[in-house]
């Protein structure tokens, strides 16, 4: 009996199991190392049934790990501003009452952070009143 293919195959058998294991770890490597990520605790976007859909801010705290801001940031028509940088928050706020006059909408719905300051959320009402915005809604994560 001819078993030539047997004695090259046991010679290859090492080679074949680097090379598995190496294909292994190129499709594990996703999963073994921890993405650093932040963890935000959002309610949801719901409304009442009497409100109708509006301009929405999106507020988080900036002085969670991997943030280089420290004061609340805050999300509007896809922009990032910042509540402790006082031109930052005037240019939010020009930028709020803009978007009221294009939308010719009353409504700004907040979801915020459990995080972020009341003091923080009370400006950016402040704010959104003087933008004369009819309503702000507080949207609430129900447990």
């Amino acid at each position: 009996m001819n078993f030539a293919w047997f004695r090259y195959l046991s010679q290859m058998a090492p080679w074949l199991t680097i090379l598995l294991i190496a294909v292994l770890f190129v499709f594990l490597q996703g999963s073994l190392a921890p993405v650093p990520s932040l963890l935000f605790d959002l309610p949801s976007a719901g409304a009442a049934d009497s409100a109708q859909p509006g301009l929405v801010a999106l507020l988080i705290p900036g002085d969670m790990e991997g943030s280089e801001s420290d004061g609340t940031l805050v999300y509007f028509d896809d922009a990032r501003y910042v509540m402790s940088d006082r031109a930052s928050l005037d240019e939010f706020s020009s930028r709020l009452g803009e978007r009221a006059i294009e939308t010719k909408c009353g409504v700004l719905t907040l979801l915020s952070d459990r995080r972020v300051p009341a003091g923080d959320i009370m400006k950016i009402m402040s704010l959104a009143k003087a933008a004369r915005l009819l309503h702000v809604q507080l949207a609430e994560k129900r447990d």
